[in-house]
């Protein structure tokens, strides 16, 4: 009964061991370049596809945006910078497409807010108040 026990013991340990090292293996982390050395873009393939964070360059080296993956397609907040380094836009995706809020920015300061529907532009504030209105703030 023992020696069963430690049988089953062992299988299941090597089990998780091969699940955990498979796992690990088709998970990996790459980066793109663009002819002139700079880096171009980095993030995680898993199964050949994008996901989790990821973040793209200018091909001066600068960031140019950076966010989530799910599945090879954005989702989740994403945010986009000028060539200043300046934040312009944070918007929420869904299955690649623009779905929720987008916040746009103009010199640093938040200049007006956008709610889209599977990519298309439904509702725009450009004020404080009216946007605490229409969600109930």
């Amino acid at each position: 009964m023992i020696n069963c026990f430690l049988m089953i013991l062992k299988l299941f340990s090597i089990f998780i061991f091969i699940t955990t090292f498979v796992t690990f293996d088709s998970k990996i982390y790459i980066k793109n370049y663009y002819p002139n050395g700079k880096l171009k873009e980095e993030g995680w393939m898993l199964n050949n596809q994008k996901t989790d964070y990821w973040f793209y360059y200018f091909e001066n080296g600068l960031k140019k945006e950076e966010g989530h993956y799910k599945n090879n397609q954005k989702t989740n907040w994403w945010i986009f910078y000028d060539e200043k380094q300046t934040i312009i836009k944070k918007s929420e995706f869904i299955n690649d497409r623009m779905n929720g809020l987008s916040i746009i920015y103009s010199k640093g300061e938040i200049a007006k807010a956008e709610k889209y529907s599977n990519g298309k532009k439904i509702k725009t504030w450009t004020n404080l108040s009216e946007f605490k209105k229409d969600n109930n703030f």
